[in-house]
């Protein structure tokens, strides 16, 4: 299996827009921060950085939690299982930060890659 790079995203946190996480920061890699053309894509490793002290995020695939992070100011994940993603699921992190006077404004860089032996993704 050969992966071919889609480069890396970078995503401020920003007041919610999605109305999942109401009055907090919501890190949100939506399909046009993404810009992939791509059945299915992976994750496979994020940074987060500025992140007040005692904050932490759930990181939402869809409209399932997928996992969280407790940083103290900022982690990076690098699974052994990379999270597939499909056109047009959004990957969010929710931040416990209140988005009217944050210390910081979390900022979060995710890597994705492709396969291009998954059907659909060898002509990307």
């Amino acid at each position: 299996m050969t992966y071919i790079g889609l480069g890396p995203r970078q995503v401020v946190a920003t007041a919610d827009q999605t109305g999942l996480n109401t009055g907090n920061l919501t890190t949100a890699f939506t399909a046009q921060a993404l810009g992939f053309f791509v059945n299915q894509f992976e994750c496979y490793h994020m940074v987060v950085t500025d992140v007040p002290a005692g904050s932490m995020g759930t990181v939402w695939l869809g409209a399932r939690q997928y996992g969280f992070t407790f940083p103290n100011s900022g982690t990076e994940w690098d699974p052994s299982q990379p999270m597939l993603i499909n056109p047009g699921t959004e990957l969010d992190i929710f931040w416990n930060i209140a988005a009217a006077s944050p210390s910081s404004l979390p900022l979060a860089t995710a890597w994705f890659r492709y396969d291009p032996a998954v059907p659909g993704n060898a002509y990307a």
